[in-house]
This record gives C-alpha cells, structure tokens and sequence, in this order.
C-alpha cells in the first residue's frame, strides 16, 4: 500500500487543480517559504479526516477553502482527492476491514455554508467510514504517519497519558479502542433501558395481580351467566307451556257468559224505557235545582274570597311590618359600620400625614448630604489641580538638577580632552584612551546584562516548578469532577427513565377503570371533557392513602361542564359497550352551592367552621393531637372542583387510627365519616373498611401519589441538572486553565532555552572583553609618566567645577522644597478623599431611608382605598334600605283600604244568599214526589242488573285472567329475547331436575320430556327456581365485574411476556456488551505490551545510534494499568543528565523524536510517511544520521519530505517544487531523476521557470533529466 496520487482543488493556496503523483521511494517537496509547501501536509491530514481548524492553521473550517486574491475572486468549495495504491485485501481483511479493491480514492469537501461530504471511490460515505478503513494500518489524521515539525515539541512536551496514541496506532489496538468505546456506550444506554424496563416490568407485574384477580371473577360471572341463561330459558319455556294451557280454558268461560248475558238485555230495555220517561221529568226538576244552588254556591265563594282577601292582606301587613324593622335594623347598622370606617379612614390619613412628614424631613437630610459630597468634589479637584502645579515644578527643579550634572559631566570629559591635547599625546594614546574607555562602558554593560539574565533564567525555572505544580492540582481536581460528573450522568439518565415511565402511565390514566378511560377519551370525539377527579386535587404524600380511601371510586369521576355531555357520553358508552363511568357536570354542583344544607349526613360548610375555615383559606392541616380535622384541610384543588369536594368530603374527618375514628364516631352518632392515615374507614353508618391491598397505596399504583413522586422526581432532575451544569462549568473551567498553563508551560521552556543560550554567549563575550582590557592596560603604563601635564588644566577645570557645584546644591534644596510640598498636597488629597467616601456612604444610608419612608406612605394610601370604597358601599345600602321604608308605608296604606272594602261586600253578599235558599226548598219538595216513583221502576232494574254485573263481572275476571296470562307470555317473550336475545318460541322444551350431593353441591340434569317419563321421573320446577335464584343471587354478591378483564389480562400478560423477553435480551447483551469489552481489554493489552516493548528495544538502539552515545527509555506511568497508562520519554544525550525532555535543544528533540519514529517503523511501518519540515533544526552531522536512518527504511514504506536541506533533497527519487508565479496562487514543478548511466526519454528539452534550489535542469512533463547528479 502506497499513497498514488494527491488531488487539490480550492484548498488553501491551490486555487486550481492540482495533482501530485507519488511512486514508492522518496518524493522531496521544495519552495520557498510562504509558497504553500505546508499546505499539501494539511492536505493530507485534512482529507483523512482532520477535524480541527487550528491543527490545518486557520480559526474555522471554512479557513481551508481558497479566499482569493487582487486578482481572483474567492471559491466557494474545497475539495481534496487521495489515492491509496497497492491495496493488500488479504492484510486489511486481517485487519478487520473489507475491501474489495486494490486501489482507493478518498475525498472530502466542504463548502463555504459548514456542509461537508465524503466519498469512498466516488460513492458518499461517512467520515467513520474512512476512519474504519485505516484503523490500525498507522495511516490517519493523527498517526505517526505524519510528522511536521511542530508536531515534535507537542509529542515530547505532551502529558504521557497524549503520547498513548501513537503507540496505540503502531500496535494496531485503535480499532479495538474504538470498538470498546462503542461497547462502553451501547452498555450504559442497555443499563438504561434496563432501568426503564424494570420499572415498566415492576407496573405491568402489579397490574397483572390485579387484572388476575378481575379476569378470574369474570370467568366465574361468565360460567354463572351461561348456567342462569339455561336455566332461566327452560323455567320460562316451562312457565310459557302452563300459561298457555290456561289461556285456552278462559276463552271456553267466556263463551258461555256471552250467551246468559244476552237474555237478560231485553229484559233490561222495556224497563229502562219507562225510567227514562219520569228521569226526564226529573232532570228538568233538578236543573232548576241545580241552577239555584249554583247561584247560591257563587254567593258563598264570593263571601269566602272576600274573607281570605282581608287573611291574606292583614298576613302582607304584618310581614311589611318585619321588613320596615329589618330595613330600619340595616340602616342602623349600616350607619355604625360607616362610623367605623370614617374612624379607621381618620386614622389612615393622620398615620399617613405624620409619614409625609417624616419623609420630607428625611428628603432634606438627603439634599444636605449630597450638597456635602459636592463640597467635597469641589475641594477634591482643587487638591488636586494644586498637586499638578507641585508635580510641574518639581519637574523644572529636576530638569535644572540633571542639566547642572551634566555640565559637570561634561567638563570632566573636556579636562580629558584638554589634558591629552596639550601633553602632545600621540594619535595612539588617544585611540588607546578611548578603547579603553569603550571597553570599560562595554564591560559594565555586559556585567549588569548578564547578572539581570542570570536572575530572569533562575525565575524563569522558579516559575516553571510552580507551573508544573499547578498543572498537577489541576489534572488530581479533573480527575475528582470527571468523577463526580460521571455519578450525576447516571442519577440524571436514572431518574429521567423513572420520570419518562411516571409520566406514561400518568398519561394513560393507569388505575383507572376501562369505563373511565372510555369516558376520558370522549374528548377525541368532540365532547368537552374537563378531565378526571385526580387530575384536580392535590394531597401531600402523608395523606394520600386517607384521601384515596375517603374518595375511593370518586377519583375516577369524569369532569364535564354540563350534564348534556355526560348524557351523551353515558350514552356512547353504552352504546359501544365500554364499560360504565362516573361523570360529574360541573354545572350542576356550581348551581347547588356546594353542600346540601338538609343533608343530616352532610352537614353545610356554614355549620362547620373547621370546615369552613379549611375550604375559604386551604390552610395547612393541624397536627394530629387526637382530634379528628376535616379531610378538605389537606386537599388542594382547582376552583373549579371545589363544591364537588364539598359533597364528598364535607362529611369526612381524619384521625390518627381506627381506636380515635371509633371514638369520634360514637361521640357524633354517625354524622361524620372518619378515615385513618393508613386508608382505613369508618362510615358514618357504622361499617368498617380497610385491610391491605397487593401494592400500597403509596406506590406506583396509587393514582394521587403518582402525581407527588412525578413533582418530586422533576424536583430532584433540576437539582441533578443543576448540579451537573455547575460540574460542567467547573470542569470547562479547569480543562481552560490546564489549556492555558500548558501552553503557559510551553512557551516558559521555550523562553527559558533562549535565555539559557544568550548567557552563554554573553559570559564568553565577557570573558574576551576582559582580556582586551588587560591588555590596553599594560599599554597605558608605558605612558603614565605623561599624566603630569594633566595638573594645570585640572585646576582650572575645579574651579569651574566648585561654581557648578554650589549651583548643584541650591537646584537640590529647591528639589527637596517641590517634593516636600507635593508630598503634604499628596497628604491632603488622601483625607479629602477618605471625608468623600465617609460622605457618599452616608448620603447612601439617607437615600435608603428616603425609599423606605416612601414605601411606607404608599403603603398607607393602600390601605385607603378599601376604607373609602366600604364607606361608598355603605352610603348606597343605607339610601337603598330608606327608599324601601318609603314603598313599604304606600304598600301598607293600600292593603288598609282594600281590606275595608271586602268588608262591605260581604254584608251584601250575605242577604243574596238567604234568598236563594228559599228558592231551593220549594224545588226539592216537587222532586221528591217523582222520586217515589223512580225508586219503585229502579228496583226492579236493579235486579236484572246486578244479576247481568255479576254475570259481566265473572266475564271481567276471565278477561283479565285472560290479559294476564297473555301478558306474562309476552313478557317472558321479550324478557327472554332481550336478555339472552333467544326467541322463546324456539326453545325446545326439556325437563330438569336437581339433586344434592353429599357434601351439598346441586347437581343439575336436563332430559327431554319423553326421556324424563321413561325415567319415571317428575321436574321439580320450584327447586329450579331456587337454584336460578341463588345462582342469580351470586352474581349480585360479585359485585361489579370488569366486562373486558379477561381481553385485558391477556393483553398485559402479553406485554408483561414482551417484556420479560426485552429484559432478558438486554441482560443477555448487557453480558455480551461485559465480555466483549473483557475480551477487547485482554486482547489490546497484549498487543500494546507486545508492541510497546519491541518499540522501546529498537527505540534504545536508535537513539544511541543518532546520538553517538547516550541513552533513553520508554517507560509505563502505571505499569498496572496498560491499557490507560501514560508514557514517559527519557532521553539522555552523551554527556547530559537532564530531569527533562523539554531541556533537551531543539535539534535534540528533533533527533529524539526521529529516533522514536523509526523505532515505531521498525514495529510496524505505516504505507506512507509525510514528514514536514522535520529537519529545519538539525545540523550538518545530524541531518547526515537523518538521511541514512531514511535510506535504511525506504524499502519498507515511502517517505514524503517537504524540506529546504540539500542534503535531504539529494536522496529523493521524485522532486516537487512548489512556486507562487501569481501572486496568493501555489503551482507545482516536478523533477525526477535517474541514476548514473540509466537512459533518458528523448524529449524536447524544456526550461523550468522557477529552478529547484539553484539548479539548472531540463524536461518534458513530469519526466525531466538533471544535467548533474548530485546536488552538492
């Protein structure tokens, strides 16, 4: 495997296609600095999958694209081809990887929008793909595969626990490393769905006890159904059978009545004739009657209206009486309460006047005190304008000070001169006295210089340790947060499965009953459905299991808005057959008020004051002392539920246990219920309640407390999420500072190296300037006897000197004066300063007593507001109530005027009457006279009738009995038809018996009747009537029974199998997941040993081979730990003893790490190697160790140099120079060459314009002959 070709399009410098071919061998890319040599190394590294911008140099990705030029527009994309040759199948399928080519094309683009693609041969593909492919081959991004020269520092001056990559890579373990990284990630998220999947498992399992113990009673209701249904058909056949003979024998009676009856008719028509002739006379006679008592009738009702009309107004006069005392009543105490409050109104605006005035008065502390810090501000300033004045003039007193020095100076210079010239010093002695003078200057600054470096490499190492010391604080505290980060991501996952399961059967209303649900769902069909009961109220967790028991069924209750919508629900329900529900209109209970005040059971809020006070103000329960409190007391709910709540729970109190609710309950007789904190009840008929259930009724499957754990596990989420941000941040924090200290650590050793090396250079030009002065010295003595003449010119020169000197002495007593006063200005600007600070707290503290004062005053015209709006109230009640007084005395006034007027229609109505009582008698007489004869005719048509109504009488009770039987046949019909849906006219007729056996189980036996004859037996009907009454009787004591619980139960055995068989395949792949990664583990840490010892062997010969001596290691942080270990680099050169690689030069450390790159290589060399710019700091000697380390392992794999050393350049096979003719625009030039003696392509010679490195050569294309084989 080789790399063949390098395509580049946009990236970088390479605006324009570019390809670069590579054969096995060595291939040297040159240029010149800045013409984009470089950019091919991050070509490469780039299109095998290098993710981060700063390694390609650039801030962002989108760096790496062409940004144009003056003269080219920028590119919108960049795009990179490799080509990978001589493919080994047989070496990559060893390796884990597929493939079925002997040549692969890797590219990669982005563009200019972030979006990047990836091909494999042409075909998209992801970038792990690629990864996959040259896993463990030591080609990558971030292999050994490429070096570039800052690569080196960052491989020697890396932590050990960096290093491992490399070294991972060489033995071929990093696909195992991703594997197991794969492993370990698919193994927490199986930990996780295991969590989920038992908590679901732990909810199903609870509902498979309850839906077992539902099913089994509803296959028991359904083998009784079945019994009652046969049964039920044979008695009703039995009965249809008997009623029908019977009907047969009632139509034959009636025949026989029919015929007995008609005789007597015509008997009973002459007879009627004549009665109808002396009834007419009579009813003429009694209309008469009649009319005259009619009259008379209306004269009394009208006497009796008159007299309930004066009842009814004297009742109106005494009830106007009540209302005119209770109106007069109101206005009184309309009148007291609006004293009161013009007294609470009076005092409000005294409290509120003496506040305005205390606020003001705090207002003028505050102006006071703020006029005093600008009085201060003011004194400020002109301190300090007084110091800027000092400061001035103690700068001309120093101005005058060191020009008088100077003149000074000066004139010891010019007495040196003057001496020399007038001793007639030779030209020699002259230049002698100023070398040595140079000299001496140069000496002192060479001194001074090399001390204050010797001082700043000892910081520079001091400050190094404490570095190296905080970096080691920083990793042990990353290490204990990566921890602690690590136990919040799984509390985090934990509870949010938890919360996710909660939540689901939150959703599904888990508990609720199939007809609840049904009921609930009708929302989905258009219905407006407010929810359930549960879904309302809330209840601390203490007292959940007393409420669920109080409430029981209830908390399944369907809330609507209107009663229509509960009928219709009821009805669809119906309907489809979906069970039964409990629905509550909101609207009937807001229009009842709450509580029914004639309930004696439940007794209204208003004559409960503990229930009252609970349900205004839903206080906090009272501690359980004894004495039962209201169940309202601990119930929180919408207000919109809250008269619902009233009717369930106004009857209900809460005590500690059964003994106190018995006590309460023999103290109130029964008029509460009472319900312990463990759920147990005793109602107030008496009846005891409680036990235990298969969950309690605080776990999973209590309906209230399912909403408690769900907000105390969002509670407790936002805590760990809290605290896992906060963790986050602090990690961030410490990976930041660790960052920047290690940058911080690299660049101190590299500022430490240069110093290290410019004392060294300084103390060897000290010592060479010293030896110049020894030796001006011994020429100076020859000429000492010359320094006589220097006398004369001396003393002319001192008394000018003394001259400048007392001039020195004033300008330094006027210095010393400026500074004294600068310094008492200075002084007086830190008090005034100090006064300021002291004013401005104190003109906060008044500032703070202004706002609370005014806080106070709006407080106090708060409180007006009620009081005079209760005093508007009251004015309007009390003109309400006197406008009622004034209608109730006119409304009197006419109740008194038409009670005396019924009283005169009744005497009028009185005399009427008797009148037409005299009338009467006189009509009465004449008809008693036709009466006589009517009895005698009547008498005898009575006869003849009664025996007719006996006869019609008998012929009745036929009909009737006929009805009857008629009607209980058709009502065994329907009843049989709409019970069973079986028509009783197609039942067969059969004969049962039931006998009992010893131990008392009937035992029943159908026969048809010819069998039951042959039997000689007779059915007992009355026996099967009573086993169809107790059976019926067993299933009214089941109660009601669960329709569905049988399709239920199966269904959530069902889940509850799929699940266990989920559970049971996650443990099995968790197992998998285990012994994958053990075997992962054992597998890579024997090849890591393998390889890191064979590396380490080969790297100990290598060095010493570069080095010419020495010696170096590799070493194990953690021998223990293989597969996380850290690797240390020793590394000592011949002659050194060194605690450190990051004291090693760099040409040393260039040497090391080649020593270590060929020590990977002799393990296991990569296909192909880029090494970039790799021996920029070596010298002579060792770039010649360089070049035959790379000859020894160019059979072995291809090497890719970018260089600017000849010698380098003159091993390679293929040259490549990279030139910028446009300027921003990289191309290439290609060279090959060919040994001595080897033919040449005979091509049209062709000059290139850029030579390679100063040499003339010629050629076509990329095949070019050089006119000189060696490049020395």
């Amino acid at each position: 495997m080789y790399l063949k070709n390098l395509t580049m399009l946009g990236f970088k410098s390479f605006a324009d296609k570019t390809s670069l071919n590579f054969l096995p061998g060595v291939t040297a890319i040159v240029g010149p600095n800045g013409c984009g040599k470089s950019n091919v190394a991050d070509a490469v590294r780039w299109v095998l999958g290098e993710q981060s911008a700063k390694a390609l140099r650039g801030d962002e990705m989108a760096d790496v694209i062409f940004n144009g030029t003056d003269r080219r527009k920028p590119m919108g994309l960049a795009e990179v081809s490799l080509t990978i040759g001589g493919v080994d199948q047989a070496q990559l399928k060893a390796a884990g990887v597929e493939l079925l080519y002997d040549e692969v094309t890797i590219t990669r683009r982005v563009f200019r929008d972030g979006t990047s693609e990836y091909f494999l041969n042409k075909t998209p593909c992801r970038l792990k793909d690629i990864q996959q492919l040259f896993m463990g081959t030591g080609v990558g991004r971030s292999s050994y595969s490429i070096m570039a020269q800052g690569n080196i520092t960052q491989l020697l001056s890396s932590k050990p626990e960096d290093r491992r990559a490399v070294f991972e890579e060489a033995a071929g373990i990093s696909k195992y490393k991703a594997q197991r990284r794969e492993a370990l990630r698919k193994l927490e998220q199986t930990e996780q769905n295991l969590v989920r999947i038992a908590d679901l498992l732990r909810e199903v399992k609870r509902q498979l006890g309850s839906l077992h113990r539902q099913a089994g009673r509803a296959r028991r209701q359904r083998d009784l159904l079945l019994e009652v249904q046969r049964l039920d058909t044979q008695l009703a056949r039995h009965q249809f059978d008997v009623l029908q003979s019977e009907i047969g024998q009632r139509l034959e009676q009636l025949q026989r009545v029919d015929g007995q009856m008609q005789q007597a008719a015509a008997e009973i028509d002459a007879t009627e004739r004549e009665l109808n002739r002396l009834r007419a006379q009579m009813l003429e006679l009694e209309h008469q009657i009649s009319q005259a008592q009619q009259h008379r009738l209306e004269l009394k009702n009208q006497t009796d209206q008159h007299q309930s009309r004066i009842q009814f107004n004297h009742q109106r006069l005494r009830e106007l009486g009540a209302q005119q005392a209770q109106a007069q009543a109101d206005i009184a105490q309309a009148q007291e309460r609006r004293r009161s409050a013009e007294a609470q109104r009076d005092a409000l605006a005294q409290q509120l006047a003496q506040a305005t005035a205390t606020l003001e008065q705090h207002r003028r502390n505050l102006e006071a005190r703020r006029q005093a810090v600008r009085q201060l501000d003011e004194a400020l300033h002109q301190t300090q304008e007084a110091i800027r004045a000092a400061q001035a003039e103690a700068f001309d007193a120093a101005q005058r000070l060191a020009a008088l020095r100077n003149q000074i100076a000066a004139l010891d210079l010019q007495k040196q001169a003057n001496a020399a010239r007038h001793e007639k010093l030779s030209l020699e002695k002259i230049q002698l006295e100023q070398e040595r003078a140079g000299l001496q200057a140069q000496l002192a600054e060479f001194a001074a210089q090399l001390q204050a470096e010797t001082q700043q490499v000892q910081s520079a190492r001091e400050a190094l340790a404490q570095q190296y010391q905080r970096l080691e604080q920083l990793t042990a505290a990353l290490k204990t947060i990566s921890a602690q980060l690590d136990e919040a991501q799984r509390q985090q996952a934990e509870q949010s499965s938890r919360l996710a399961v909660l939540h689901q059967l939150e959703a599904e209303h888990e508990g609720f009953s199939p007809g609840a649900l049904a009921a609930l769902k009708a929302a989905e069909q258009g219905h407006v459905v407010l929810g359930s009961l549960a879904d309302k109220i809330r209840v601390a967790d203490p007292f959940v299991p007393a409420i669920e028991a109080a409430l029981g069924h209830h908390l399944q209750l369907v809330l609507t808005e209107q009663p229509a919508t509960a009928e219709q629900i009821l009805a669809e329900l119906r309907a489809q057959r979906k069970g039964r529900a409990s629905i509550a209109p909101m609207a009937l209970h807001r229009d009842a008020g709450g509580l029914d005040e004639g309930s004696a059971t439940d007794p209204p809020v208003a004559d409960c004051p503990a229930m009252a006070e609970a349900s205004a103000a839903r206080v906090e329960p009272p501690p359980l002392d004894g004495q039962p409190f209201p169940a309202l007391a601990v119930v929180e709910a919408d207000p919109g539920v809250w008269p619902l709540l009233q009717r369930l729970l106004g009857s209900t109190r809460i005590v500690a246990d059964l003994p106190a609710a018995t006590a309460a309950w023999q103290e109130t007789r029964g008029a509460f219920d009472y319900v312990t904190l463990a759920g147990d009840l005793l109602s107030g008929l008496g009846i005891y309640t409680g036990g235990s259930s298969q969950a309690p009724e605080s776990g999973p499957g209590s309906i209230l407390a399912r909403k408690n754990q769900i907000a105390q596990l969002q509670a407790s989420l936002a805590k760990v999420q809290e605290q896992l941000a906060q963790l986050q941040q602090q990690k961030a924090a410490l990976t930041s500072e660790q960052t920047q200290l290690q940058a911080a650590i690299q660049q101190g050793q590299t500022e430490l190296r240069t110093l290290e090396v410019t004392v060294a250079t300084h103390q060897g030009q000290l010592q060479s300037l010293e030896n110049a002065l020894r030796v001006l010295h011994q020429k100076i003595d020859t000429v000492v006897y010359e320094l006589e003449s220097l006398n004369t010119q001396a003393q002319e020169a001192a008394k000018q000197r003394q001259g400048l000197i007392a001039q020195l002495a004033e300008a330094e007593a006027t210095d010393q004066a400026a500074r004294a006063q600068l310094a008492q200005l200075t002084e007086r600007l830190e008090q005034v300063r100090q006064q300021r600070e002291a004013a401005l707290t104190a003109l906060s503290e008044a500032r703070v007593v202004v706002a609370t004062q005014e806080q106070v005053c709006a407080a106090l015209r708060q409180q007006q507001q009620p009081v005079e709006l209760r005093l508007q109230e009251l004015a309007e009640l009390t003109a309400q109530r006197q406008g009622e007084l004034a209608l109730y005395a006119q409304r009197k006034l006419q109740l008194e005027a038409q009670i005396q007027e019924s009283h005169e229609a009744i005497g009028q109505l009185d005399q009427a009457a008797a009148e037409a009582s005299q009338q009467v008698a006189g009509l009465e007489q004449a008809r008693n006279g036709i009466q006589a004869e009517l009895n005698h005719g009547e008498e005898r048509l009575r006869a003849l009738r009664q025996q007719v109504a006996e006869w019609q009488q008998q012929r009745s009770g036929l009909e009737v009995e006929l009805a009857q039987k008629q009607l209980a046949v058709e009502h065994l019909r329907q009843r049989i038809q709409e019970r069973y849906r079986i028509n009783l006219d197609d039942v067969p007729t059969e004969c049962i018996t039931i006998t009992f056996a010893d131990e008392g189980q009937p035992k029943v036996t159908v026969l048809s009747p010819e069998q039951m004859a042959a039997a000689g037996l007779a059915p007992d009907w009355d026996k099967v009537a009573e086993h169809l009454a107790h059976l019926q009787q067993k299933l009214e004591e089941m109660g009601p029974v669960n329709p569905v619980a049988i399709q239920e139960y199966e269904a959530t055995q069902e889940r509850y199998r799929a699940l266990s068989e989920q559970y049971d395949d996650l443990v099995k792949a968790k197992a998998e997941l285990m012994e994958l990664i053990q075997r992962i583990n054992t597998q890579t840490r024997a090849m890591f040993a393998e390889t890191f010892q064979k590396i380490r062997e080969h790297f100990r010969a290598l060095f010493s081979e570069v080095f010419g001596g020495g010696s170096a290691d590799l070493v194990l942080c953690d021998e223990s730990d293989v597969l996380e270990s850290g690797i240390e680099i020793l590394a000592r050169p011949p002659g050194k003893q060194l605690r450190s690689i990051s004291l090693l030069s760099g040409g040393e450390q260039t040497m090391t790490a080649v020593a270590l790159l060929f020590a990977i290589y002799e393990v296991k060399p990569s296909p192909f190697c880029l090494l970039d710019e790799l021996d920029a700091a070596l010298d002579e000697a060792n770039i010649n160790r360089f070049v035959r380390l790379l000859q020894r392992f160019v059979s072995r794999s291809q090497f890719i140099l970018i260089t600017h050393n000849k010698r380098t350049i003159g091993m390679a096979d293929v040259l490549y120079g990279i030139t910028m003719q446009e300027p921003g625009v990289s191309k290439v030039v290609s060279v090959k060459f060919h040994k001595a003696g080897e033919p040449v392509p005979d091509h049209r010679p062709v000059e290139l314009e850029t030579p390679v490195e100063g040499q003339r050569v010629e050629g076509v294309g990329d095949q070019v002959q050089t006119k000189e084989q060696t490049l020395e």
